[in-house]
């Protein structure tokens, strides 16, 4: 049974799907195997990863099906990523998921569990299935909530790093307590990060004030690098790039920690 980890920040630009690559990269790795789940409308994890986001079927055709209560196979829409260093298998998006919004709206009964009842299909398969989630608190990042074990916020130390994350915050308690009450806290990570400035350490004081008493902050932080935010545009992972570089290297750290977690 797969541990599902859904990556997730209503704000935009703080690493979330570069997150979900090479976390998912590392764990492979680590010798488990991984699916990652394209679920934002960007497609930006598909297209990052060199996969056609033109895709005849793909995520999006999953949740019709599940809505319909028509029968499906969803490996008809998984496909694999492999490369020298790394091999994930991917559930593709594109810019047509945005529709799901209203199509998961119409259902009475579950609505919040739709994703996850797709998964169900495939769960055995892996050890660890991650979720990159939009930039939003909408149907989608619901659903990802209700398919997950465990939700990891990548947080970006600026001094808007606090603006929106009480309201996701809330929205996970939200979760615990009515569709998934058996959802956790991965933690926090920081990406993008420039330990050095006193901005940042300021910023990360302010972060573990308010969260840390409840919510694990990982000790990997994800510093900001050109080889970390290269690697989408060569549809790779940082891994590829050069595995043992610092931004390899620190999600390599990230991922023991995960493992570690349990």
């Amino acid at each position: 049974m797969a541990k599902v980890i859904a990556i997730t920040n209503q704000k935009g630009g703080v690493g979330k799907t570069t997150t979900t690559v090479d976390l998912g990269a590392a764990l492979s790795r680590e010798k488990k195997k991984v699916l990652l789940v394209d679920f934002d409308p960007q497609g930006n994890l598909t297209s990052g990863l060199g996969i056609d986001r033109k895709r005849p079927i793909t995520v999006l055709n999953m949740i019709q099906n599940e809505v319909g209560e028509v029968e499906y196979d969803v490996h008809d829409s998984i496909t694999q990523h492999q490369t020298e260093e790394v091999k994930v298998d991917v559930l593709p998006a594109n810019k047509l998921l945005v529709s799901a919004e209203s199509m998961i709206a119409t259902v009475n009964d579950g609505k919040e569990l739709i994703l996850k009842n797709v998964l169900s299909h495939v769960d055995d398969e892996y050890d660890f299935i991650l979720i990159d989630c939009p930039p939003s608190l909408s149907m989608l990042t619901i659903n990802a909530l209700g398919a997950a074990d465990s939700v990891l916020i990548p947080v970006q130390p600026t001094k808007y790093s606090l603006d929106g994350l009480a309201d996701l915050v809330k929205l996970v308690i939200g979760a615990q307590s009515t569709y998934n009450k058996n959802l956790v806290f991965e933690g926090i990570v920081y990406t993008l990060d420039t330990p050095n400035q006193v901005e940042t350490r300021n910023i990360k004081a302010d972060v573990e004030d308010a969260y840390g008493a409840n919510i694990r902050i990982h000790e990997t932080s994800i510093p900001r690098l050109k080889d970390i935010s290269s690697s989408p545009s060569y549809g790779v992972s940082v891994f590829d790039i050069d595995p043992d570089s610092k931004g390899a290297s620190a999600y390599a750290k990230l991922a023991r920690e995960v493992l570690e977690n349990g």
